[in-house]
């Protein structure tokens, strides 16, 4: 009883130092229609553990034609693609024609999260739903696609996804995260309402953090093992 006692406390201590966070920024601008200029909104985050273990990106654009938008995120150096002129293809040279990204009718967060279950770039393949304002809901793989938006249509067929948003893990979550929107082709106007983040962090790993996570997991195995 005392080893599995021992093994659990060590594995609580373990998962109290898990932190996840989730920020919200209430950041309102028109996207100029055809304007590869675009916008773009800087946010300061500090006091967070110092090692990233996953991050996701939520988005509430209203409005405009998703197929025009091009939209990332910067921290640290590193990039990740979250909209990349979604549905191009070259089958479709103008990607889809919905009309924005937002929350569902449970208020859920349209969300890009690399372990989503489906391509943003191709949500029409998948089981899509959009809410009362035409705005697409529910949660997404990031486009990752790290091309130019004005790359032909048959460009985004085969283009590797090398923009995940998991190149951030293992980064330090402090600083500055910038959230960059343009529209890449005239005749719909969107209008970006908030966007937000979810990040996990951990304490920055060390050899006596990974051991007392080895030690904590024998434990809990022996003590399965005796009872």
């Amino acid at each position: 009883m005392k080893k599995y006692s021992a093994a659990l406390l060590a594995l609580a201590v373990i998962a109290s130092s898990v932190r996840a966070n989730v920020f919200n920024y209430n950041f309102s601008a028109i996207v100029p229609d055809g304007n590869l200029n675009g916008v773009q909104n800087s946010q300061s985050i500090t006091g967070m553990l110092p090692y990233m273990t996953d991050v996701n990106v939520t988005l509430n654009i209203n409005g405009g034609f998703n197929g025009d938008l091009y939209a990332f995120v910067t921290h640290n150096g590193k990039t990740a693609i979250l909209l990349n002129r979604v549905g191009r293809t070259s089958s479709n040279g103008v990607g889809y024609s919905d009309a924005g990204f937002g929350p569902d009718a449970s208020f859920n967060a349209f969300t890009l999260d690399d372990q989503a279950g489906h391509d943003v770039h191709l949500y029409h393949t998948g089981a899509f739903s959009v809410n009362g304002s035409a705005q697409v809901t529910g949660s997404w793989q990031p486009d990752a696609r790290n091309i130019d938006p004005l790359s032909s249509p048959s460009a985004f067929d085969n283009a590797n996804r090398f923009g995940t948003l998991s190149q951030f893990n293992g980064f330090d979550p402090n600083g500055t995260w910038t959230l960059f929107i343009a529209d890449t082709s005239s005749g719909a106007e969107s209008t970006i309402m908030s966007w937000g983040l979810q990040i996990t962090a951990v304490p920055e790993p060390s050899a006596a953090y990974l051991a007392l996570a080895g030690s904590a997991l024998v434990a809990f195995r022996c003590s399965k093992r005796q009872h």
